[in-house]
């Protein structure tokens, strides 16, 4: 894990710090247990951010812009993608005094705590990935797909099944019509 993404509180400067970086696959497989990686492979973050302090109360503002690669969810070719935006965090002191059945308020959980003189902006920035990667990952906005029946990738080749051939477990709804 990178030491550059680790901030010494005691020497952060009140108006602001600036911190830009760029990581690349192995930073991110860090931030995970072996059995716990995502399905996707980072292949580049790159990362502009703003430390603030208020007292106790640190503030972080920053834009993310990453690539992934995944396989397609149609045809199964790899894609890379662009992932980003802008985000931003709230961290105040861990307070020792919780309630098991405490309720959290709206603003309460758009904030986290830190303990201690260091914050680690890495799972920070590893929430911020893992959240922007899309549900469905296409290599294009119109990719055709993998034909059902041959399994051939209809974006590269052509196939010649017949695309009119019905299930035969859905053959009796071929005759059902609706009366108005």
């Amino acid at each position: 894990m990178s030491d550059s993404l680790k901030i010494n509180l005691t020497i952060l400067p009140e108006e602001r710090l600036r911190l830009a970086f760029s990581e690349d696959a192995e930073w991110f497989k860090e931030c995970f247990s072996a059995d716990e990686l995502p399905e996707f492979s980072l292949v580049r973050a790159d990362v502009n951010c703003f430390i603030t302090r208020a007292g106790d109360t640190i503030f972080i503002r920053g834009e993310l812009a990453a690539q992934i690669s995944q396989e397609c969810s149609r045809c199964l070719e790899l894609a890379t993608i662009p992932i980003g935006g802008d985000f931003t965090y709230t961290l105040v002191p861990v307070k020792e005094e919780t309630a098991e059945n405490m309720e959290l308020t709206a603003q309460e959980l758009e904030t986290s705590c830190y303990r201690g003189d260091f914050i680690d902006l890495a799972p920070i920035i590893c929430e911020q990935i893992v959240l922007r990667v899309p549900m469905k990952i296409l290599c294009t906005e119109d990719c055709k797909g993998l034909c059902p029946r041959c399994g051939i990738n209809l974006n590269t080749d052509s196939c010649y099944c017949h695309s009119d051939v019905v299930d035969d477990r859905l053959a009796v709804l071929k005759n059902f019509k609706v009366k108005n």
